[in-house]
């Protein structure tokens, strides 16, 4: 009896391996088409019709990108790599979870800009009705 061997003692990937691999690159695209771009189209929006007094911070939301995104495309390097159905799964959700937080994130970086924009403004405006009162 014969028995076959299969090169350097490298076993097959896995079937679940590529398909965690597949839906992560899917589920990681379909958010950056569906979430990021939205999320970049609004927070525009907002901007272009508070006629800049809104200050956006672009280079905090452009580095919070840029970082997540890289994060999230070493996880999917990750599950390329993996050699086991288990992890090629849990890199799979890394991945997907750092896209979807580095598609979120601006949404929350201008909400709190605009908080920390609008706490300057609550005692400039308490003043200005002070002066008017006279009190």
């Amino acid at each position: 009896m014969k028995t076959r061997s299969r090169g350097y003692g490298r076993h097959p990937k896995p079937r679940a391996a590529w398909t965690a691999l597949i839906v992560a690159v899917v589920l990681c695209a379909v958010i950056v088409v569906g979430v990021l771009l939205p999320v970049l189209g609004l927070i525009g929006g907002v901007g272009a019709t508070t006629f800049g007094t809104l200050r956006i911070p672009v280079g905090a939301i452009t580095a919070s990108i840029v970082i997540s995104y890289l994060i999230g495309l070493g996880f999917l390097a990750l599950t390329f790599l993996a050699r086991f159905g288990a992890l090629a799964w849990i890199t799979a959700v890394a991945a997907i979870i750092a896209t979807l937080v580095g598609s979120l994130w601006p949404l929350f970086a201008t909400a709190f800009a605009s908080v920390a924009q609008v706490q300057d403004v609550i005692p400039f405006v308490q003043e200005l009705i002070g002066r008017i009162t006279g009190s």
